[in-house]
């Protein structure tokens, strides 16, 4: 079982947060106390963080949504449940909505890269790898990120990075979000997630990059905030 950081109401609706390659929940430490009327757990997906169990087995993406949904089933075995995704932990949720899309109440996708760039392509082989590790050595060393755990994540995003079938999820509202300064691959992935949804909400964080959870965390938490909100006004209307 994944390793993972509860906050909010423990009767309240589940939301599950999912961070991105080469870090941990902790990326979403700005977000912990955001949502006190609900069951908010922050996961650190297959090796990674405290879920860390060695080298022996390679990093996969749509083993690491398996393992997320066996939290989920753990925790809410009937309920619908949210989505809070950032980064490549997008491609985590992309296998959870193709897995069990009846049971997303609401899903938010950020900066979730999905296409296959040169540049991407570059950024995934091996020397791609060994910047990420001289850049980040320090931090890498901390959270045991390892250059094995690199090089599998890097591989299986390659092989992941697209869109799920939309037959079973568009009427999943998503909430699209990407950051003034990230690359244009990553922007151009955004709006090419809308068409998914029959009812998204594709919005840019103006005065931030890619880490926008952390480096702009007060507009982030607003328009999740209202996202959530808003769904649950909705449904109570009716």
């Amino acid at each position: 079982m994944l390793y993972y950081k509860e906050s909010g109401n423990p009767n309240g609706k589940l939301v599950v947060f999912i961070h991105g390659g080469f870090t941990t929940q902790e990326a979403f430490m700005k977000q912990y106390d955001l949502l006190e009327d609900y069951h908010c757990i922050f996961v650190d997906l297959p090796n990674h963080g405290k879920s860390f169990c060695g080298n022996k087995e390679s990093f996969c993406f749509e083993k690491a949504a398996q393992a997320v949904i066996e939290v989920i089933d753990a925790l809410e075995p009937e309920e619908k449940v949210i989505l809070v995704s950032h980064s490549y932990g997008g491609i985590t949720a992309r296998f959870i909505l193709e897995k069990i899309p009846d049971r997303i109440e609401k899903i938010v996708i950020g900066s979730s890269n999905v296409r296959k760039t040169m540049l991407y392509w570059l950024y995934t082989r091996k020397i791609g790898c060994l910047i990420l590790m001289l850049q980040n050595r320090k931090r890498y060393q901390k959270e045991n990120i390892t250059w094995k755990l690199v090089c599998d994540t890097q591989k299986s995003a390659w092989k992941s990075f697209g869109l799920p079938d939309s037959k079973k999820i568009r009427r999943i509202p998503a909430l699209l979000l990407y950051a003034e300064y990230d690359i244009q691959a990553i922007k151009e992935s955004m709006i090419s997630w809308q068409s998914c949804f029959d009812t998204s909400q594709l919005v840019e964080i103006r005065n931030a990059g890619h880490n926008y959870f952390w480096d702009n965390a007060e507009e982030t938490n607003r328009l999740v905030t209202e996202f959530l909100i808003r769904e649950i006004q909705v449904c109570v209307s009716k």
